[in-house]
């Protein structure tokens, strides 16, 4: 019996595959963008890479072209690998290319009615007004304190023990956001919600933030967790807990703060929109769980990209030696060497400035941006792009793309200070159209004040072998909602007795 109920699953599968195959071919008005040969009935699965993507996609955009149509079993999928291609779809045409395709792994997780998984829609715009709200370029001003207070915590901890910078790094970027989101703030490195950004992290490369299986096969989430190469079951059932507490523990602390007879809940993201709430008309469940899950988003994505940038920066520092002695010299020509930075002193570092965004395009911290969807069927440059195809931009290509910029895989902040400079990344970084990122300023001014206060009092040298020969690392990047470096070793050391006194002293 259940032989046959398989098999008869199996031909019902293949005659809707057959069918839709037909349909697709009847009702297209123009040909679908190249790509590689499809096989029958499969589509390109076979030709589809799926080991290190976001390359193998690029090597097939050289012979193929910056817009190409994938069928994988009946879904269309349309990959985009240029500037030029992604903002004339998802900027130009945002009204058809802003929704999201469904994503079986982060809905087994809990994370689909997040901002960043929601489809266009309802839901999506109640919580980017949350943001938008309080996350403009000026509205971030009020946040420097904060972002400060927290980078001079950083450099202590690193003078203390700079062995452990990755932790440093990730404890910095978790107190800044639980601070802004909560009003709570981190005074130990055993805080609970350090923790748990030590968890988020470890779930979130597990889960990657792009294709699996399981868009193509949803009805695998069904399989029972014992079965072979299910490591999807066994996440889910990890991390759907965790995730829900995530969400609810940190909300609710506020709540009840604000509750209290003292109402000492410390002012926040979350309890800001609380009170608005309560002041125009009672909150709702729907609107309180709105606040809830744009709160936890700034957890989980925020602090998880600013810890990522940030490592990823200090990696190319090491790389990159004389970019790093250029940067220090540009501080101290601002600083003198006897304060450390804050942000008024941006403008003035130029150089700085370049550095980041030359990391950032260099090597994007998301590999493959998240998936969109088109609403509506289009024809794009004379090719049929059909509605409900997945739509995805490989920033690997495009910050690689030597039609936009200069000897692309030399790493060289200056591209961006020229009287005629190459291309922001910024889209490369924070997205495209209606998805960009809305928390970019706040993690943009992050990311800063955190870099310009380390390289004001650090460097980082290499690490010697056993011969006392410098250790030059090979980067291993580590996937996920962000991707990082991998801890690699290097030497971390004060830059002088002067740099020992500032940090000594705050």
């Amino acid at each position: 019996m259940l032989w046959s109920y398989s098999l008869a699953t199996v031909l019902s599968f293949l005659v809707f595959l057959v069918y839709r195959a037909l349909w697709n071919q009847h009702r297209r008005p123009t040909p679908f963008p190249p790509g590689p040969p499809a096989d029958p009935l499969i589509g390109n699965l076979r030709s589809f890479p799926a080991n290190d993507t976001p390359a193998g996609l690029t090597k097939l955009a050289r012979k193929y072209g910056d817009v190409m149509y994938f069928n994988i079993l009946g879904k269309s999928l349309v990959v985009l690998s240029s500037h030029e291609a992604a903002s004339d779809l998802l900027e130009k045409r945002s009204a058809i290319y802003s929704s999201r395709p469904p994503s079986t792994v982060h809905e087994m997780i809990g994370w689909t009615d997040m901002l960043g998984f929601l489809p266009y829609g309802e839901q999506f715009h109640k919580q980017r007004k949350l943001f938008r709200q309080a996350f403009t370029k000026q509205g971030c001003v009020v946040f420097r304190p904060s972002q400060l207070s927290q980078a001079h915590v950083l450099l202590k901890k690193v003078l203390l023990d700079p062995e452990h910078l990755d932790d440093h790094v990730r404890r910095f970027a978790t107190a800044v956001i639980m601070e802004i989101a909560y009003g709570h703030k981190i005074t130990s490195d055993d805080d609970p919600y350090v923790c748990m950004m030590e968890k988020t992290t470890s779930i979130s490369t597990e889960a990657g933030n792009s294709l699996t299986i399981l868009d193509f096969f949803p009805s695998l989430k069904y399989l029972p967790r014992w079965f072979p190469g299910n490591w999807f079951g066994r996440l889910a059932k990890d991390a759907a807990p965790f995730v829900q507490h995530m969400r609810n523990m940190p909300f609710e602390r506020v709540r009840q703060q604000m509750a209290s007879a003292a109402g000492n809940a410390t002012p926040s993201f979350t309890s800001m929109h609380i009170e608005e709430l309560e002041r125009t008309g009672g909150a709702s469940l729907e609107d309180l769980q709105a606040v809830k899950v744009a709160s936890v988003q700034m957890y989980g994505a925020g602090a998880h990209a600013t810890w990522s940038s940030l490592l990823s920066i200090i990696a190319m520092l090491l790389l990159h030696p004389e970019v790093q002695r250029k940067a220090q010299d540009e501080l101290d020509g601002v600083l003198g060497g006897k304060r450390l930075p804050d942000f008024n002193d941006r403008e003035s570092l130029p150089y700085l400035e370049a550095v980041i965004q030359e990391t950032v395009r260099w090597h994007p911290n998301a590999q493959l941006g998240l998936p969109h969807s088109s609403t509506a069927d289009d024809v794009y440059r004379g090719m049929y792009i059909p509605k409900d195809a997945i739509v995805l931009f490989n920033n690997a290509a495009m910050s690689m793309d030597d039609r936009v910029y200069s000897n692309p895989a030399e790493f060289r902040p200056e591209r961006f200070l020229s009287p005629e400079p190459e291309r922001s990344p910024v889209n490369i970084n924070f997205g495209w159209g209606r998805r960009i990122c809305p928390g970019r300023y706040l993690g943009d001014a992050s990311v800063w004040i955190a870099i310009a206060s380390f390289l004001t009092a650090f460097e980082i040298v290499p690490a010697k072998d056993g011969k006392g020969q410098d250790i030059i690392p090979e980067l291993d990047w580590l996937p996920g909602l962000t991707c990082h470096p991998a801890p690699f070793p290097r030497v971390i050391r004060p830059r002088s007795s002067n740099a020992v006194q500032l940090v000594a002293q705050l």
